[in-house]
């Protein structure tokens, strides 16, 4: 039951830190920009009904929330390097370089200003979640004593 509680406190603790991330951030001016939201909005629905119930069925919704919000956070990532990627086009050394050097510098923001690992807080909570149902007492194949 502790290790469930702090599950669901670090999957807490990383959305609302990602929510304070995009708010600096501001991190809406978009409808692309709006899918994190929407994600955090799935993570915390998710944290709550783990907190308030724990069946067979919240763990397979829960379960089927934190895959939407990892596949999510893989898009973000693959946008944020997107995005770089094509802010290096601007250096006039650019298409001197390998296409390898220039997915890397993308992905390492050498180049552009899109963090790409930034969307990797989604998935942190999501797969803290994912831990937490399987700890969960619903799922629990030996009886308690």
């Amino acid at each position: 039951m502790t290790v469930r509680l702090g599950l669901l406190g670090l999957a807490a603790i990383g959305i609302v830190g990602a929510g304070l991330e995009l708010a600096f951030e501001r991190h809406w001016q978009t409808a692309t920009q709006l899918i994190p939201w929407a994600a955090l909005v799935l993570l915390g629905l998710a944290v709550a009904l783990l907190a308030l119930r724990d069946s067979p069925r919240t763990v397979t919704v829960v379960r089927a929330l934190a895959l939407v919000v990892l596949v999510a956070s893989a898009y973000g990532v693959f946008m944020h390097v997107s995005v770089n990627h094509g802010a290096g086009a601007s250096d006039p050394s650019w298409d001197s370089l390998s296409a390898l050097t220039q997915w890397w510098y993308a992905l390492t923001k050498s180049v552009g200003n899109a963090p790409p690992l930034a969307p990797g807080m989604l998935a942190q909570s999501a797969l803290l979640l994912l831990l937490t149902t399987l700890t969960s007492i619903s799922r629990r194949t030996v009886p308690p004593r």
